[in-house]
């Protein structure tokens, strides 16, 4: 299948799209934004921010948490536009950024859940449940190895087909079934007791 072939016009922080090449308009973005277009970087911003934001929010599990990664994803792209090289489209670069700063994020935190069990929650409300549960599959979650770990979130809470990930990731889309699998699996046994948590 080709690809619909895209150019733009840059004008001053305004992006204009017409037919031409694929990916070719975002990399004109990135070198104008390099270049010193502040308002065409807050037009980035703002068609990008609701999706990073909720990407953010699910990995961090709060929204204080959320709004610190995705600053911290603007300001990275902001520092490293000059990098994007157009093998994909602007968007789904920062949305590899965002992923990759909230992994850190949750790598940095690890350990801050205590041990939930029946002895130190009392009587449990069947909402606390729901937020017991939770906390035990964020933990899960943690301990599965970074590729497992991404194509999870991706595919079990974001809602990604395997299409869309290998995408967004650069990789095989059996590569995502497999590292899926493989997640499962392992949280299937840490969530059973079969490993340690």
């Amino acid at each position: 299948m080709e690809k619909q072939e895209v150019a733009v016009e840059i004008k001053a922080g305004e992006l204009t799209y017409s037919s031409n090449s694929a990916y070719a308009e975002d990399l004109r973005i990135a070198k104008a934004i390099a270049a010193g277009d502040r308002a065409l970087f807050k037009n980035v911003y703002d068609r990008n921010i609701n999706t990073l934001f909720n990407l953010a929010r699910r990995l961090a599990g709060s929204t204080a948490e959320a709004e610190d990664i995705v600053q911290d994803t603007f300001i990275r792209a902001y520092q490293k536009i000059h990098l994007f090289a157009g093998r994909s489209t602007l968007s789904s670069w920062m949305y590899r950024i965002c992923l990759n700063i909230g992994l850190e994020h949750l790598r940095r935190k690890k350990g801050t859940f205590e041990d939930l069990n029946d002895s130190n929650c009392g009587t449990v409300e069947p909402d606390q449940k729901k937020v017991i549960l939770r906390r035990k599959l964020e933990k899960a979650i943690k301990k599965l190895p970074k590729g497992c770990q991404t194509v999870f979130v991706l595919h079990d809470i974001e809602g990604f087909n395997h299409k869309e990930i290998a995408e967004r990731l650069h990789l095989a889309e059996g590569t995502s079934k497999s590292q899926l699998f493989k997640a499962r699996a392992m949280l299937r046994k840490i969530l059973t007791g079969q490993e340690k948590a």
